[in-house]
C-alpha cells in the first residue's frame, strides 16, 4: 500500500474519531422519563432504560465493556415478543441520599474529580464536573435505580430482571473494576428503608469475585454473600465472603454447573433467604478477553435457569442482574438467557 493511501486512511480514521466524539457531545444518550412499564406473564418485570448507556466523548470505547449491550438485549426481548416496546419499567436515577445510605458521602462527592472517577472506571476521564456527571455518573445512577426498582418489583411479583447493574466491585469508600456505585448494596439499603427485614442471599456467578458485596456485608448477618469465580484473575487480593468457591482457569459447562448445583442447596439452607439477588455476569463465556473460563452460551443459559429454578422451588423472590461480560457473544447469550427465563417463569409452576 502506498504511503499516500496509508496517510489518507489515517486522516480519515482521525476525522471519524473526532466526528464521533462531537456527535456524542451534541447528542447525549436518551434518558426517557421513569415509567412503570408492564407486568409480564407470571408477574415478571424487566427494568431497562436507554439512559444506562455511558457516552463521554468516546472514552467508553477504551474499555472492553460493550456499553450497547443493554440496548441489544432489550431489542432481542422485543423481537421475541416477550416485552412490548413500552413494557420495560424505566427507572429514575438513584438519588444522592439513596447512594449515601450505602456509600461514604465523601467518596460520592469525590467522583466530581476526574482523577477519582478515572480510578474507579480504570479508564482515563479527561474532564470532571458537570460533563462527567452527565455523561458517566448519571447513566450509572440510573442503572442503580434500575436495581432498586427490580428489587421492589421482585418482592411483589416474584421475579425481576435489571438489564444493567451488578456493579459488584464497588466498595463503601471506593470504586474499581469499572464499578462506581454498588447497586446491590444501595438496593438493599433502600429495601431496609422500605421496611423489608428478611434475609438476603447474593449468588454471584460472575467470573470475577464480588469483592464489593463482600466488603459491604462482611458484618451484616442478614445478608449472605456468596461468590464462585475464577481464582487467578482480578480482583487481587480477594476478600472473604460468607462463602467463596475459587474456580480454575479453563472450567467449562459441565464442571461449572455441577459446582453450582452442589452449592445451591447448601446456600439456601445456610442463608434461609427471603430474597435472592443473582449477579450473573457473562464473562464466564469462553470468548471473554478478561477471564479464562470456558463456558458456552448454552451453559450460561443453564446456569441462570438453575438459579431461577432454585428460587422458584423455594418460593423465594429473585432479582437477576447482568453484571460483567466483555466478549463478542456476551449480549447474544445474555439476551437469550433472559428470554429463556421469562418463558420459564411464565409457565405454570
Amino acid at each position: 500500500m502506498k504511503r499516500r493511501q496509508i496517510f489518507g486512511m489515517m486522516v480519515l480514521a482521525t476525522a471519524l474519531a473526532i466526528l464521533t466524539g462531537l456527535a456524542c457531545f451534541v447528542r447525549p444518550p436518551p434518558s426517557p422519563p421513569p415509567s412503570d412499564g408492564a407486568t409480564l406473564a407470571g408477574g415478571a418485570v424487566v427494568v431497562y432504560s436507554p439512559g444506562y448507556r455511558v457516552s463521554f466523548f468516546g472514552i467508553e470505547r477504551l474499555h472492553p465493556f460493550d456499553i450497547n449491550k443493554y440496548d441489544r438485549i432489550a431489542a432481542h426481548l422485543r423481537s421475541e415478543g416477550l416485552v412490548d416496546p413500552n413494557g420495560f419499567q424505566i427507572p429514575p436515577e438513584a438519588t444522592f441520599e439513596q447512594l449515601a445510605a450505602a456509600h461514604d458521602p465523601h467518596y460520592l462527592r469525590s467522583l466530581a474529580d476526574a482523577q477519582a472517577l478515572s480510578a474507579a472506571l480504570e479508564v482515563t476521564v479527561p474532564f470532571g464536573g458537570a460533563a462527567a456527571d452527565k455523561r458517566v455518573l448519571a447513566p450509572f445512577r440510573r442503572a442503580v435505580g434500575g436495581t432498586i426498582a427490580a428489587m421492589r418489583a421482585a418482592r411483589s411479583g416474584g421475579f425481576a430482571v435489571n438489564l444493567g447493574g451488578g456493579f459488584h466491585h464497588a466498595r463503601p469508600e471506593m470504586g474499581h473494576g469499572f464499578c462506581v456505585y454498588n447497586d446491590v448494596a444501595v438496593g438493599i439499603a433502600q429495601l431496609r428503608a422500605d421496611g423489608f427485614t428478611g434475609r438476603i442471599l447474593i449468588i454471584d456467578t460472575d467470573a470475577h469475585q464480588g469483592d464489593g458485596d463482600h466488603a459491604f456485608f462482611a458484618d451484616d448477618e442478614t445478608v449472605y454473600s456468596f461468590s464462585m469465580h475464577q481464582g487467578s484473575i482480578f480482583p487481587s487480593p480477594k476478600l472473604d465472603g460468607d462463602r467463596d468457591i475459587s474456580l480454575p482457569s479453563g472450567m467449562g459447562d459441565a464442571a461449572f454447573l455441577d459446582t453450582l448445583s452442589s452449592a445451591l442447596p447448601e446456600l439456601m439452607a445456610a442463608a434461609q433467604p427471603a430474597l435472592i439477588v443473582h449477579v450473573a455476569g457473562s464473562d464466564v463465556l469462553s470468548d471473554d478477553p478478561l477471564a479464562g473460563l470456558a463456558m458456552s452460551p448454552e451453559g450460561l443459559i443453564a446456569r441462570d435457569v438453575m438459579v431461577l429454578s432454585a428460587a422458584r422451588e423455594a418460593d423465594v423472590p429473585l432479582v437477576h442482574l447482568l453484571a460483567g461480560g466483555y466478549g463478542p457473544s456476551s449480549a447474544t447469550a445474555q439476551g437469550e438467557s433472559v428470554a429463556t427465563m421469562l418463558r420459564r417463569w411464565a409457565e405454570a409452576p
